[in-house]
């Protein structure tokens, strides 16, 4: 309101008016008022007024700083501090891969999302966000070198049909979500948004808001325009306008997402790997085999990491690669073998990698393929990780019943 005496009384009477009729009444210490460009000689009579306290910008409105300036680092630190608060409730060395994937995707991807609804979070906050997750996930602590992230975070945050993991990319989500308020201006002309834009600027015209002096969170709006108008289509005649990333034309940030994150190169493994009946954990495990991504000699080597230099399954002085250690090791053909004559598969070609083995049999005739797949590789791998880590040999017939075991509960649990 305009701070003048008339107004102030007016809003103090129907507060007052208010209180009277439903016996709601407004707990004046809870309240302040904000002055803008008021010389502080008002301030007393404003007080006596309203009877509450003067604050001065910035304040947290609905959670959010509100403020006629950009945000400091300091407007944010409630936003870092949340992060902070749910990575101290959870006790990550205890959850696998899979379990962390779940909390990055539901949990502290959803945190900033009252703030990227409204505000352009500045670059040095997605970098820091960006690292809060990365850590949690590859590691589970707040301090994780590079070395240990085995996939490039950017690659993590592409989705699951470009071969990522599907997690959400800050920036990109921040930017498909302030893109709704173009689609406000330009659609929903009696929107309380347009409204108000078409109050203060006389226009709600995208173009010339653009090219006219604006407040710093409209500025950041409109810089989506170029995009915006990629994705839009303006009405023709007298049919409304659309939104040509949706097909029942209604705009969506989901869409704006899919759209800005699309790198137009698919994953052959995509439609198959993900739909596998096998654990969270499991498949992780798989997304990294087939990217070449697992801790092997050959990786850790690369790494610049202390590693042995020969396979240890088999002993015949072979470096250990994925595809050694999961099909041309002595080790890992008995395995196969053995699984072979089990589930009656039909002749293995050890001469392919491991992704292209995988594939070559996904035919209709060979049931559970996929979980047969999936077990002997997740088996062969732990087996390994036992010989090396705690001097225990399991022999191709064991891991065999591992194996059947992994496929009848992996089954029954679908």
């Amino acid at each position: 309101m305009e701070a003048n005496p008339r107004n102030l009384l007016i809003v103090s009477e129907v507060l007052s008016n208010f209180a009277s009729l439903s016996g709601l009444r407004v707990n004046d210490d809870k309240c302040l008022f904000v002055p803008i460009s008021i010389h502080e000689s008002a301030f007393s009579q404003i007080a006596s007024i309203l009877k509450c306290q003067a604050k001065d910008l910035p304040i947290t409105y609905l959670g959010l700083p509100l403020s006629i300036r950009r945000p400091r680092k300091i407007h944010f630190q409630p936003l870092i501090s949340a992060f902070q608060r749910k990575l101290n409730g959870w006790k990550a060395r205890f959850l696998s891969l899979g379990g962390r994937l779940i909390l990055v995707k539901s949990v502290l991807t959803a945190l900033p999302l009252h703030y990227m609804q409204v505000l352009k979070l500045p670059p040095w906050l997605l970098k820091h966000l960006e690292g809060i997750r990365r850590r949690f996930f590859w590691k589970g602590k707040d301090k994780c070198l590079g070395g240990h992230c085995l996939v490039n975070w950017s690659k993590c945050c592409l989705p699951k049909e470009n071969g990522g993991l599907g997690i959400l990319d800050l920036q990109r989500q921040n930017q498909a979500l302030l893109m709704k308020w173009l689609w406000k201006l330009k659609h929903e002309p009696t929107s309380v948004w347009s409204s108000t834009v078409q109050l203060l600027y006389r226009t709600t015209d995208i173009n010339d808001l653009s090219i006219c002096g604006t407040s710093y969170g409209l500025t950041d709006i409109l810089q989506q325009g170029p995009l915006f108008n990629l994705s839009f289509v303006h009405a023709i005649g007298n049919f409304p306008a659309t939104w040509k990333l949706t097909p029942n034309g209604i705009f969506s940030s989901a869409s704006v997402y899919q759209f800005i994150s699309n790198t137009g190169v698919l994953s052959k493994f995509h439609p198959f790997l993900w739909k596998m009946k096998s654990p969270p954990r499991v498949k992780i495990f798989l997304w990294l085999l087939l990217q070449d991504r697992l801790l092997t000699q050959q990786n850790l080597i690369m790494r610049g990491w202390p590693s042995a230099t020969s396979c240890s399954n088999c002993n015949g002085g072979f470096i250990e690669s994925a595809d050694h250690l999961f099909l041309q090791c002595q080790y890992a053909i008995s395995v196969w073998s053995l699984v072979q004559m089990r589930f009656k598969l039909p002749l293995l070609d050890f001469t392919l990698d491991i992704g292209d083995f995988w594939l070559s049999l996904r035919i209709p005739s060979i049931k559970d393929w996929d979980i047969i797949w999936a077990a002997a590789s997740w088996n062969i791998w732990k087996a390994r990780n036992k010989r090396i880590f705690s001097s225990v040999d399991t022999s191709p017939y064991l891991l065999l019943k591992e194996i059947c075991s992994c496929v009848r509960s992996w089954n029954d649990h679908a």
